[in-house]
């Protein structure tokens, strides 16, 4: 049996618009052949939202049984991740998939059927043809159907002219009157039909696979021949070639409009995202304008059109002298326009003469103006062809401290002012400007001294102050306060920087003093004191009145009395067993007392310094009891010594700044660790401090207490933490510093036969010029609390971990190593991924840190050298 196929078409709703349809039939001995259909799509004609309606007719069966049916299927295709093509559902072991369409029509009926998809998408449609024997054979067309996708433009990529400047945004074009000039449009990814491109409704159409068999008799019954599949049209089996489903570009140009043009337009062949065009010379001048426009076209018809303009400037901008009027803080500095492009950046460049060295650099954006603005003020505003408008006149303010210069070169140091004025196009265009010596200018030559000085209280010997910090345009490196007593003879109080208050000690009663207060501009070692002082005289109060003789007898003969009923009150407590009591109830008010701490009216002298902080004192311990004894040289009077504010409490102590005025020199900050109340006098130990230890004070109030150097840059933990994102490479330096610090500072200590067994990032301060100091290591733990011991297990070498009383320098090795990793990572906690409980089994199983970020593989060696588990393996301090 053979099939003549005389005419077969599916007409696609809105993909298509069927024109014209040729089908001829040739019958030969093998089969049917066909000659293929022509389906035409009108892009720029009416749009059709019609269903699927197929066609069909013409087809016969020459042997005696007949034409009986027609079977109509729709499937919607897939896109094949595995072979990059658009298919048919696949069959799979638990899944038979239907089509989303199916009816039959008899042949004796001349009706066809219609079926409107649900979603857009690409469809197969597959028509049967069977004869009353029940042959069959089955033919493919493939449609697209879509009654709601448009093409859209991404935001993430524009339409440019990429000749233009990148600097003017692709705004302005650099390009000399009168001569021909070439435009480089270029609009890479920025139209999308979304919906296609994510659906793949243009990628190419996999071969039928045959779905059906019959047993033995017919294999593969339900097959699509080749002749019988679509290879006709314009949704074939093949791909249409696109660029993000875009099958068409289109391109004009000329002068700007807000009017899309209606002709001209011409077609980019082959496709692609970009054109160049040539311009005659002879229409371009400064200040002239371009338009082009981009039309794209979908598969379906629909389009999408956008534009950009480009503006041409090859003059540079016009700077006259400028002119500066010179203030207490900021002067001006005041240019003319650019008429053609308008002016849309100015650049200050600060250069020292003699040198050459730029000292700053600052730029400034000009605002443009609004048309309305401008319309009312006709001769101090402009307008360019671009509808931007700016000021003729523009004034800058100029920061006087940009001009500042080290405190020793400020008397004789001359700069240069380099101006570049840039236009839209960005020409442009400088000029040079002879500032002169820097001292001329206001604010950089006077330091102020501290201002309204305020009296907070008066006793007999000494007078407590505040006062407000003077703007200036350099660092402060502190405060002189210069006391004049009544023989003229004079005291320096030296005083921190930041402080805004302080106590002048150490004066006589009922006596006239008058001080100054200057500050000094600059830094430790290269200064300027401020030029008029503040100044204040005041008067210190009577001294306390003494008793008179007989007030003095009277008084001893009490005291003698009281003493007498005292003696009678414990001899009774003694002999009834209530005398234990009564002492601890007066132990505890006398706590009371010296834990009581003079509290300011106000709070700006405080510091907030982590030097002190105890915040990482994390980490799983074993506690115990430590004693030491202390020496009792280098003792300094309690009036040498002012507390100022508290910087933190730790278990046994609580530590204050202060200020220190022993052997008649200027005043030192220092920090003062007072013992609490329950802690013992033999703890001061002051023999084995390498953070630098000045002396100590008794005081009857608050108990002994130490005066220790200031380290004002903090904690070496938290100063690795707070560079976590500010890596340098002066930085990576300073850390191979701190590391051959720390070592020094240990093999000190192991000179002096001192044992740290506390050795930690949190345990080092660091000085003004972040050298290290090793702290935090104490007495020598007592044998009989060896079980209370307070071990930090992430720090400790592995023979430690129970006990440190037979802790050595190579146990202090291995924490050591530690350190140096702490210091590598930046401030990150040892073993990371380790309980403190497991390290002591992690570490008899072998197991060693990774390499820190910013650790070399030498310095890695050294840490692997100090972890050996085996403490004769390790080597000692002298070694670094």
């Amino acid at each position: 049996m053979t099939f003549d196929l005389l005419e077969m078409a599916l007409n696609i709703g809105k993909s298509i618009s069927l024109n014209r349809l040729v089908n001829i039939l040739k019958s030969n001995q093998g089969g049917t052949e066909i000659f293929q259909d022509i389906l035409n799509s009108n892009y720029g004609g009416p749009k059709y939202f019609t269903p699927i309606k197929p066609k069909w007719s013409g087809w016969s069966d020459r042997s005696l049984s007949g034409v009986k049916r027609y079977a109509f299927e729709v499937w919607k295709m897939e896109f094949s991740l595995d072979y990059l093509v658009l298919r048919e559902p696949d069959i799979l072991s638990d899944y038979n998939p239907v089509p989303e369409f199916i009816t039959e029509v008899l042949a004796s009926n001349n009706t066809f059927p219609e079926y409107e998809p649900k979603q857009p998408g690409v469809y197969s449609t597959i028509l049967e043809v069977a004869d009353k024997a029940n042959n069959s054979r089955y033919v493919r067309r493939i449609a697209i159907f879509d009654k709601t996708s448009e093409i859209s433009l991404m935001s993430s990529h524009r339409l440019f002219i990429s000749s233009a400047s990148n600097q003017s945004d692709y705004n302005w074009q650099t390009t000399p009157q009168n001569v021909q000039t070439t435009l480089n449009v270029q609009w890479e990814n920025h139209f999308i039909n979304e919906v296609h491109e994510h659906g793949h409704f243009l990628a190419s159409v996999q071969d039928y696979t045959a779905r059906l068999s019959d047993n033995v008799k017919r294999v593969d019954y339900k097959e699509i021949e080749p002749q019988f599949d679509d290879n006709e049209g314009n949704r074939t089996k093949k791909e249409i070639p696109n660029i993000n489903s875009i099958v068409r570009f289109e391109l004009s140009h000329r002068t700007p409009s807000t009017v899309i043009p209606t002709s001209g337009w011409e077609d980019i062949v082959p496709l692609k995202e970009n054109k160049s065009i040539v311009l005659n010379g002879g229409n371009i001048r400064d200040g002239y304008s371009y338009q082009v426009w981009v039309r794209a076209h979908d598969v379906m018809g629909n389009t999408k059109i956008d534009s950009t303009v480009v503006y041409f400037d090859h003059s540079q901008p016009i700077i006259y002298p400028p002119t500066f009027k010179k203030m207490t803080s900021m002067d001006s500095f005041r240019f003319q326009a650019d008429e053609h492009s308008g002016i849309s950046k100015v650049s200050f460049k600060f250069v020292v003469n003699s040198t050459g060295e730029v000292k700053n650099q600052k730029d400034f954006r000009i605002e443009s103006q609004t048309q309305s603005h401008c319309n009312q003020l006709p001769k101090e505003c402009y307008c360019i062809s671009k509808g931007e408008c700016f000021m003729i006149d523009s004034v800058l303010d100029i920061d006087n401290c940009w001009l500042k210069v080290p405190i020793d070169r400020v008397k004789d140091e001359v700069h240069i002012l380099q101006i570049s004025v840039y236009n839209l196009a960005m020409l442009s265009s400088m000029i040079t400007y002879n500032l002169g010596e820097v001292n001329s200018f206001k604010g950089i030559k006077e330091y102020y001294s501290p201002s309204n000085i305020t009296i907070l209280k008066t006793s007999d010997t000494s007078l407590g102050i505040s006062w407000i910090q003077a703007p200036s345009c350099y660092d402060r490196a502190g405060i002189l306060i210069r006391l004049f007593r009544p023989d003229n003879s004079t005291r320096d109080f030296q005083v921190h920087k930041d402080a805004t208050t302080f106590d002048l000690t150490g004066l006589s009663p009922t006596t006239q003093y008058w001080f100054q207060l200057f500050t000094k501009y600059g830094n430790d070692t290269k200064f300027e004191m401020s030029g008029s002082p503040a100044i204040l005289k005041f008067q210190t109060a009577e001294a306390s009145v003494g008793f008179p003789p007989g007030g003095v007898a009277g008084l001893s003969a009490g005291f003698i009395l009281l003493l007498i009923g005292v003696v009678v009150v414990l001899l009774f407590l003694g002999r009834t067993g209530r005398l234990q009591p009564a002492k601890a109830r007066m132990t505890q008010g006398i706590r009371t007392i010296r834990n009581t701490i003079r509290v300011r009216s106000h709070t700006n002298g405080g510091y907030n310094n982590r030097a002190y902080s105890t915040k990482f004192d994390d980490d799983i311990y074993f506690y115990g009891q430590m004693e030491s004894t202390g020496a009792t040289n280098l003792k300094i009077s309690r009036k040498d010594i002012s507390l100022e504010s508290e910087l933190a409490q730790g278990r046994f102590a609580t530590i204050y700044l202060a200020k220190y005025y022993g052997n008649h020199r200027d005043a030192q900050t220092v920090a003062a660790k007072v013992l609490k109340d329950d802690q013992k006098e033999e703890n001061l130990d002051i023999t084995k401090m390498l953070w630098d230890f000045i002396g100590y004070v008794e005081d009857d109030v608050r108990g002994s207490f130490m005066v220790l150097e200031y380290c004002e840059s903090g904690v070496l933990k938290e100063f690795l933490i707070s560079k976590k994102s500010d890596v340098t490479v002066d930085l990576e330096e300073r850390l191979f510093r701190m590391v051959f610090g720390v070592c020094l500072g240990m093999d000190y200590l192991s000179s002096k036969k001192v044992v740290h067994r506390r050795l930690a990032a949190r345990n080092i301060l660091l000085d003004h010029l972040f050298e290290p100091k090793i702290t935090g290591f104490g007495p020598e733990p007592e044998a009989e609390q060896e079980g209370e011991e307070r071990i930090p297990l992430k720090w400790m070498a592995p023979e430690c971990m129970k006990t440190t009383i037979h802790a050595n320098e190579l146990s202090d090795v291995f924490s050591f190593g530690i350190v140096m990793w702490e210091i590598f990572s930046l401030g990150d906690t040892p073993y990371p991924d380790v309980q403190s409980r497991d390290v002591a089994s992690k570490l008899k199983q072998g197991y060693k840190m990774k390499k820190p970020e910013y650790c070399d593989d030498a310095f890695y060696k050294i840490m692997l050298k100090c972890w050996h588990y085996h403490p004769n393996k390790r080597s000692g301090f002298a070694e670094c």
